[in-house]
């Protein structure tokens, strides 16, 4: 059973987690760049105005997600789950609980980036009851041109 969700503040354990979860975009033409990102980085993410969310597992932590808030919505973002804990629905869990958060500070919208070529991620997030309201080509912090969508989801009207 995993625990309740609640901030986290351990970069190191933050970093462990995200670099789990995204390992399998090493050998992607395209790598994520969330291998580049380090505890120091999480660190000032943390100083700064991001809420790093967590689920436990007998103690360990087995999911994370960034959140940051905005006037009209939340943005989420580094949403990670450790490999061997996929597919239980622990990343359902911390978006459903971040429109918890966006409902209880009424703030309307909830929203996220993915590649356009992640259909897993696209379909997870439509069965959330997301959809898409921006495709748009961006250039990711190393450089790479790739086409990602805006998904959202609005919460209270």
């Amino acid at each position: 059973m995993l625990d309740t969700i609640r901030s986290v503040t351990d970069e190191e354990k933050i970093i462990k987690v995200i670099h789990a979860a995204f390992k399998r975009y090493e050998d992607d033409p395209m790598p994520s760049s969330a291998l580049i990102e380090t505890a120091s980085t999480i660190k000032k993410e943390l100083e700064s105005n991001v809420l790093i969310l967590g689920t436990e597992f007998l103690g360990q932590i087995v999911g994370v997600v960034k959140v940051v808030y905005h006037k009209d919505y939340i943005y989420f973002s580094r949403l990670s789950v450790l490999p061997e804990y996929q597919g239980r629905g622990i990343a359902s869990k911390l978006v459903k609980h971040i429109e918890k958060l966006a409902v209880n500070e009424e703030i309307p919208y909830v929203r996220c980036k993915v590649r356009k070529s992640e259909e897993a991620n696209i379909r997870l997030y439509r069965k959330l009851g997301f959809h898409i309201s921006i495709e748009e080509v961006m250039t990711s912090p190393l450089g790479f041109v790739m086409e990602t969508l805006t998904m959202e989801k609005k919460v209270i009207d």
